[in-house]
Order: C-alpha cells, then sequence, then structure tokens
C-alpha cells in the first residue's frame, strides 16, 4: 500500500509525460468560450498536478499519504489526476510501469542504499517527456 501511494505521488508531481492531447470531436461551449469541432485541446499535466486550486496549498510537496484513501489523491476533481492520460485512450502501459516499478524498487532497495550527490540540482525540465535537465547522480551503497 505504501509502495503504491509514493508512485502515485512520484507521477502526481513527475507525470510520464507532461502533457495530455485530444481533438474535439464536436463543437464545445465551456463558459464563454466555444471550442471548434476538430480542435487540438492540451491540457498540461504538470501545472494541473500542482494546481493549489486543486490539490490544496502543499500542491507541490510530496506527500504520498495523499493517497492513502483515494485513487486520485484527494484531487479536489474527479479528472485532476491523471498522469497516464484518461479515458478510452489511456496509455495502455500504465499497469505494466506500476508492476515494474514495483519490482524494480523492491529489487534495488534491499539490497541497496541510495543517497543524492551533494552535485544534484534539482531541475526538472520538459522536453518529449519530463526528465532531470543535469541527470541525477547517486551515491549508491550496498547494505
Amino acid at each position: 500500500m505504501q509502495m503504491k501511494m509514493v508512485m502515485n505521488e512520484a507521477v502526481r508531481l513527475y507525470p510520464p509525460s507532461p502533457n495530455v492531447q485530444r481533438q474535439a470531436t464536436e463543437d464545445i461551449k465551456v463558459d464563454n468560450l466555444t471550442i471548434p469541432k476538430g480542435t487540438n485541446i492540451w491540457f498540461n499535466l504538470v501545472g494541473m498536478h500542482r494546481d493549489k486550486a486543486l490539490w490544496g496549498s502543499d500542491a507541490n510537496e510530496f506527500r504520498p499519504e495523499r493517497f492513502m484513501d483515494d485513487a486520485n489523491g484527494d484531487c479536489n476533481h474527479k479528472m485532476g489526476y491523471m498522469p497516464f492520460g484518461f479515458g478510452g485512450r489511456m496509455c495502455v502501459g500504465r499497469n505494466l510501469t506500476f508492476t515494474e516499478y514495483k519490482i524494480v524498487l523492491t529489487l534495488l532497495l534491499s539490497k541497496f542504499r541510495f543517497k543524492l550527490s551533494p552535485s544534484y540540482r534539482h531541475s526538472p525540465t520538459i522536453m518529449l517527456s519530463l526528465g532531470p535537465a543535469f541527470g541525477v547522480p547517486l551515491i549508491v551503497e550496498p547494505l
């Protein structure tokens, strides 16, 4: 349960894909805005997953306990958490990804201790996917 909460919170803050795209299949009216049929709509997942209106004042903090009792992480909107997209076009690799996370993390954490190198600089960058701009130098010690 705790590993799943940590994984959910990790992909909330650092989704595998920084955005999701959909195309309007018909004219849509959202408040005073009309979105014409055929318009491509991009959802900024990084921004949405850190939106304080959806996640609260601690939206930028790593708090796995958000996912203790709620698959959506206590988000204020049912569509506020979608690290693998949503609907019929949700990433088919979602379940495989979480299974691989569990296997790899269990094997690594049972044999090694990991520490961030003092040279680490936290600099997420968005290219095709979200990743560290300068890598993640680690100090790895056997248990």
